[in-house]
């Protein structure tokens, strides 16, 4: 038996077997952190506004890119394979809600950034009506940024069989840069200067800024929850540029080599790696609540 008949053999049974342990995971996750940043004590704070629709977000990721990509590199069952409608809304849905997972975290950390400023003008900006407005816009702008698949998916036909994707030419050498931009290489970049410049915030208060004594417990109790706040959504930012910065690095690498001529352990080992990337993806959307 060859290298790459048991690579693939592999891929296979990883195919298979890894989606379902995330969507165990991911779906109850998820529901639990509504749950949770819905209480009372949490609603109010405009972070909890962000994680609550990245939450909702993931939801979109796990059943219209987990499940499919699951029943396609596993079982052979791709529905939006043969449908063209079937085809649009599911990268439609998935692609966008991939892309506002990551901004509704990267506003989590923005308002972390502006809550940890010692300038009072910046930490004013971090308000609840501020934030449900910001959300409704993002979403907007997200869905408005991919409704062009909506209308420039179709089903190719390949030696493979029928493959969903954008349009073969141009348009689909825009949207491959297009989907690397908004979603697996520009956030993680701006997480990584978020999370560098809200810790210099934090640093430079602890420096300046003595502890105040208070006999307000409500007031510590809301700092407390602050900094509690801060260290999720770090701590988010980590494990999103680590799960997600590498499809893009994997992205390019695909892009660049496309018509270099490759034996079949090196396909076998580059079709592995590349589903490996993907759940990573969707191991991200599965377990902030966990973290």
């Amino acid at each position: 038996m060859s290298a790459a008949t048991i690579i693939n053999a592999v891929t296979l049974q990883f195919s298979r077997f890894a989606p379902l342990a995330v969507f165990i995971f991911g779906v109850p996750g998820n529901i639990f952190n509504i749950l949770i940043f819905t209480r009372p004590n949490l609603i109010k704070n405009p972070c909890s506004t962000y994680f609550i629709c990245a939450s909702f977000a993931n939801f979109g990721d796990l059943f219209f890119g987990l499940v499919l990509r699951s029943l396609s590199d596993g079982f052979g069952v791709d529905p939006a394979s043969y449908n063209v409608t079937l085809c649009r809304f599911r990268y439609f849905f998935l692609h966008s809600s991939l892309a506002l997972s990551s901004w509704f975290n990267i506003l989590a950390g923005i308002d972390r950034f502006c809550i940890s400023s010692r300038n009072a003008h910046r930490r004013q900006l971090s308000n609840l009506k501020y934030s449900r407005y910001i959300s409704a816009i993002t979403t907007f702008v997200g869905w408005a940024i991919y409704s062009h698949v909506l209308a420039l998916f179709t089903i190719e036909q390949l030696k493979t069989g029928p493959y969903c994707y954008a349009l073969t030419g141009p348009y689909r050498v825009f949207y491959d840069f297009f989907y690397f931009a908004t979603f697996s290489f520009t956030p993680p970049i701006i997480m990584i200067i978020l999370g560098l410049a809200t810790y210099h915030n934090v640093h430079q208060t602890r420096s300046h800024v003595a502890p105040i004594v208070t006999n307000n417990a409500n007031t510590g109790q809301l700092k407390r929850r602050d900094r509690q706040l801060l260290k999720m959504a770090c701590i988010q930012f980590i494990c999103t540029v680590i799960l997600t910065l590498p499809i893009a690095i994997q992205k390019l690498y695909a892009t660049f080599t496309q018509n270099v001529v490759k034996g079949a352990t090196q396909v076998a080992i580059e079709n592995f790696i590349t589903i490996l990337l993907r759940v990573f993806v969707y191991i991200n959307a599965s377990t902030s609540f966990y973290m």
